[in-house]
């Protein structure tokens, strides 16, 4: 299956190295079939980062996946899935460009010797016969795709076509980088020894909730989820909103609003859902984490048809100020809706501002 992550060149560049690991303070690695949805997490990630935002295209087998480390550790919902574990990068079907790969005789020879942990007096020579054949593949291949440098399973192939003598029945492990053994699971490989992620009781618990059939008890992983404050919550909402259940769509939605970091890119999109739990979120959310910058997510949501939109909306108003943002205060302090009104004249109370009976 095709899929998609979204990152920053600087991410991106040591997952080329050590392939996908689930960094702090995320405990999972995500994918998504949405390359949109993988353009907005990735550019949310460079802004806040200062870099430059890259999408990742990745072929991995899902079945394959599961099977190598358990139903339980791969979470798919809707278009995206979570594995809690690492990823090999030989995923990968795209990568940045990293300065000093491996190009001459001299340097495979360095970088052959290192995957198969031998000194260089006792391993390949750059003289080898094989390895200069393989900087003649290297040079030709990266000319031949305008200067982007051979995959690092592509290049791991290669060497061992070239040195089968040092290579043969090696299987390249480039998220650990070093050459190891274990069972075939496809482009997908996860080593034999890879450590089980760390999770406390209540994650654990969360998670085989997520799994479970039963839309309660996916509904009260999500709750869990929102308990711990854990910090891929607005993700694993994200994935829920697609649930074959509209009782977990609708949990999804309404714990999203707990979620303490978002992706803006992410949720534009959904402010225009025809479900008015879904768009109450996406708005609220908007609103609570850009509004202060950009009001006009508050004034979108409180012009709404929706009462359930526009209250979601005043829920989030306490970070505006009602001296600065009259206009907004009053648009809600007159709203039919009762709670609307009064969540507006509670925030306003002592500002001058109030409804004129």
């Amino acid at each position: 299956m095709i899929v998609y992550h979204g990152t920053t060149m600087g991410r991106a560049r040591r997952i080329r190295q050590e392939g996908f690991q689930p960094r702090k303070p995320s405990k999972m690695v995500w994918f998504t079939r949405s390359v949109a949805y993988a353009r907005g997490r990735a550019r949310t990630q460079a802004r806040r980062a200062r870099d430059r935002a890259i999408v990742l295209s990745c072929d991995v087998d899902i079945s394959r996946l599961k099977a190598a480390l358990g139903s339980k550790r791969v979470i798919i919902a809707g278009g995206n899935f979570a594995v809690d574990s690492p990823v090999n990068v030989d995923v990968l079907l795209s990568q940045p460009s990293v300065p000093g790969e491996p190009g001459s005789p001299q340097e495979l020879a360095a970088w052959v010797n290192e995957q198969l942990g031998l000194k260089h007096y006792k391993g390949v020579k750059p003289r080898a016969p094989g390895l200069v054949r393989l900087a003649k593949w290297v040079v030709n291949r990266t000319t031949e795709r305008k200067g982007k440098y051979p995959r690092a399973r592509e290049l791991f192939e290669m060497a061992r076509r070239y040195l089968p003598e040092w290579l043969k029945g090696c299987a390249f492990d480039a998220a650990r980088a070093r050459v190891f053994r274990v069972v075939n699971v496809g482009r997908a490989a996860v080593p034999a020894d890879a450590p089980p992620a760390r999770h406390s009781p209540a994650e654990e618990e969360a998670l085989a909730c997520l799994e479970a059939r039963s839309p309660r008890r996916r509904i009260r992983g999500l709750e869990i989820l929102r308990e711990i404050g854990d910090e891929d919550l607005f993700e694993w909402c994200l994935m829920f909103l697609e649930d074959e259940s509209a009782q977990v769509k609708a949990a999804a939605a309404r714990i999203m609003l707990a979620a303490r970091s978002i992706d803006p890119e992410v949720l534009v999109p959904l402010v225009d859902s025809g479900n008015k739990i879904v768009r109450a979120a996406a708005v609220a959310l908007l609103a609570k984490h850009e509004g202060a910058a950009d009001p006009e997510w508050f004034e979108l949501g409180l012009r709404d048809p929706e009462a359930h939109v526009r209250t979601a909306t005043a829920e989030q108003m306490g970070v505006l100020s009602p001296a600065k943002h009259r206009s907004l205060f009053e648009l809600a302090l007159y709203d039919p809706n009762p709670k609307v009104a009064a969540r507006a004249e509670k925030l306003a109370a002592g500002s001058g501002l109030g409804r004129r009976y």
